[in-house]
C-alpha cells in the first residue's frame, strides 16, 4: 500500500512539473512581442541629365618635332680651327659658324692664280699677233683654251677658299654640334644641325578608324597638346592621303599655335583631338551604365525603379547624351548594380 502511494506521488508530481511548463511556454508564446522582420530597401542615388556640350575625342602620343631640321654642311674638306656657335645659340642667316683651314686653299688659290696670269699674259700677246697676221689660228685658240681652262681653275680656288668659312644657311637656333675644334670636316657629314623653334610640329599615327571622321572635319578639329602642366593648341596641318598597311595608321601632322616657346623638339606629349562636338545634350556620366548595358530610373509614385536597355548614339569617355525624351527622368547614378526590375528603393 505504502510502495503504490510512492508511485502516485512520483507521478503526481512528474504531471505537475509537466503542467507548469506547459503553462509557462503557451504563457511566453501568448504574450510575445508580434513584430516581424522587414529587409531594408536598397540605397540609391538619382540624377537628371544635365544640358551641357559633349566633345568626341580621340587621345594620342607623341614627340615634337620642327618643321625643318636643317644641316650644316661644310662644301670643303679640312681640319676644323674654330667654332663660333654653340648649341643653343639663336643664328641669323650667313652668320659665321665655323672656320675651316684656309691654308691650303690659299696655297691652291696661289698656285691658280700663278698659272692663270701666266696663260693671260700668253693668250694677250697671241691675240695681237694673230689680230695682224702675224701667228695661226691654231695657236690662237690653243692659248684661249688655255686660258679659259685656268681661269675656270683660278675662279674654283677663290670659292673653294670662301668656303673655308662656312655660314648658316637659314636663321634659327643650334640644336646639334657633331664635332670639335681639330676635328676633320668633309661634305659628306653636317657640323650643325640649325631648326627654328618658331616652327614645331607633331607628328601622330592615327588608327585607320578615325580616317574618315577626321578627313571629314578637317577644318573644325581643334588639338589640346599637353606636356606635364603645360598645353597649347594645335592645328592640323596635313592628313597621310594614305593608310600604313603594316602599322594600319595614317599620319597625321599638327603645327604648335600657340605656346609655342614652351616645347622643344623631342618633347613627349600627349595630344587630345577633339573631333565633332554636340551642343545643348542632355548629359549623364557613363559610369552609371551597367556591364549589361542597362539603366535604371526611379519612379517617384511608389519609389520603385525601372529597368531599361539603352545604347548610346553620342558619347565619350566620360559622359553619354539621352534624348531630350529623357530630361526630366530620376536616372540611378549610385547603387544600381543591385537593382532588379520593379524593386522599391530608398534615396539617399
Amino acid at each position: 500500500m505504502k510502495k503504490g502511494f510512492v508511485i502516485f506521488l512520483r507521478w503526481l508530481i512528474t504531471l505537475s512539473v509537466i503542467g507548469v511548463l506547459a503553462y509557462l511556454i503557451w504563457y511566453f508564446l501568448l504574450n510575445r512581442d508580434n513584430r516581424s522582420y522587414v529587409e531594408p530597401l536598397n540605397p540609391v542615388k538619382v540624377e537628371r541629365p544635365v544640358k551641357s556640350t559633349l566633345e568626341q575625342t580621340l587621345t594620342l602620343s607623341g614627340y615634337v618635332q620642327a618643321s625643318a631640321m636643317i644641316p650644316v654642311v661644310p662644301f670643303v674638306s679640312g681640319t676644323v680651327k674654330e667654332y663660333k656657335s654653340d648649341v643653343g645659340d639663336y643664328v641669323e642667316k650667313d652668320q659665321l659658324l665655323a672656320i675651316v683651314d684656309p691654308e691650303p686653299y690659299k696655297l691652291q688659290l696661289d698656285q691658280a692664280e700663278a698659272v692663270y696670269l701666266a696663260s693671260k699674259s700668253t693668250f694677250e700677246r697671241l691675240t695681237n699677233l694673230y689680230e695682224i697676221g702675224a701667228t695661226t689660228k691654231q695657236s690662237y685658240e690653243e692659248a684661249k683654251a688655255q686660258y679659259d681652262a685656268y681661269k675656270a681653275q683660278y675662279e674654283l680656288a677663290k670659292v673653294q677658299l670662301g668656303y673655308t668659312e662656312v655660314l648658316a644657311p637659314v636663321s634659327g637656333t643650334v640644336l646639334m654640334k657633331n664635332s670639335a675644334v681639330g676635328s676633320v670636316a668633309s661634305p659628306q657629314d653636317y657640323i650643325y644641325i640649325i631648326a627654328d623653334l618658331n616652327e614645331l610640329e607633331i607628328s601622330l599615327n592615327v588608327p585607320e578608324s578615325y580616317f574618315d571622321v577626321i578627313n571629314d572635319n578637317k577644318d573644325n578639329i581643334k588639338a589640346e597638346i599637353i606636356r606635364d602642366e603645360t598645353k597649347a593648341q594645335g592645328m592640323i596641318k596635313s592628313i597621310s592621303p594614305y593608310v600604313s598597311p603594316e602599322s594600319k595608321t595614317f599620319k597625321l601632322i599638327l603645327t604648335l599655335s600657340s605656346n609655342v616657346e614652351k616645347f622643344r623638339p623631342g618633347m613627349y606629349v600627349k595630344v587630345n583631338l577633339v573631333y565633332r562636338t554636340y551642343e545643348d545634350v542632355y548629359l549623364l556620366k557613363s559610369s552609371i551604365i551597367n556591364t549589361d548595358g542597362s539603366l535604371y530610373f526611379y519612379n517617384m509614385s511608389d519609389s520603385s525603379v525601372s529597368y531599361f536597355n539603352f545604347i548610346p548614339e553620342i558619347y565619350n569617355n566620360e559622359y553619354f547624351a539621352v534624348p531630350e525624351d529623357f530630361s526630366e527622368y530620376m536616372f540611378v547614378v549610385e547603387g544600381q548594380s543591385n537593382l532588379l526590375d520593379g524593386m522599391k528603393v530608398r534615396v539617399i
